[in-house]
């Protein structure tokens, strides 16, 4: 197994990445089962710890691949009302995808 790291988020925000989760045939193609749990192991603490993170987070391994996260709502916008608990359940998601799948 690859050795994967986070790279800096290049700004702040309030994401959670705390929707429902998505990947790519990409990313199950090219990573083993337990580099997807470290990724997202690693991922779901950083937001814990920042209390809110950019809506983009990157990954890239010792040997060069590269792997995104990108969530899709706001905490601020799923607090604020706007959305039905319905609209939440389809919408509230993030997907885990290789740069070139972008």
């Amino acid at each position: 197994m690859a050795t994967w790291a986070r790279t800096l988020q290049e700004c702040d925000g309030d994401y959670y990445f705390s929707g429902q989760a998505y990947m790519t045939q990409g990313v199950q193609a090219s990573l083993s089962p337990d580099e997807i749990a470290f990724i997202v192991a690693d991922l779901l603490a950083f937001v814990k710890q920042a209390d809110g993170v950019d809506y983009l987070q990157s990954f890239e391994a010792g040997d060069g691949r590269r792997v995104w996260c990108i969530d899709q709502l706001r905490r601020a916008v799923k607090e604020s009302g706007e959305f039905t608990a319905e609209q939440l359940a389809e919408y509230d998601h993030w997907t885990m995808l290789l740069p070139e799948e972008y």
